[in-house]
């Protein structure tokens, strides 16, 4: 049965949210950056500029909105976006 109001278990880390952010942001940073030169190349190219209005990069600029907002759950919200629906 699928209670939403349920309380979902909170893994926590043996470490510090300071020795987390020690041992990920690099990665983190890489992985923006990585981004955000993908998007300029793209934006760059022949037709780039109506290649912004495709539902994959509304997507990616959605999932940095969920990035910004600082609510919990990030990686689930981001999932769902840009997870392919299925209609039935």
């Amino acid at each position: 049965m699928n209670n939403e109001n349920s309380a979902k278990p909170v893994l926590g880390s043996p470490k510090t949210a300071e020795e987390l952010l020690e041992i990920y942001f690099l990665n983190m940073r890489s992985a923006l950056l990585e981004t955000a030169a993908a998007m300029d190349r793209i934006q760059r190219s022949e037709n780039g500029g109506d290649m912004m209005d495709d539902p994959r990069v509304r997507k990616l600029n959605g999932a940095v909105e969920i990035l910004k907002s600082g609510k919990p759950d990030r990686v689930e919200q981001i999932l769902r976006l840009l997870s392919d629906s299925v209609e039935q």
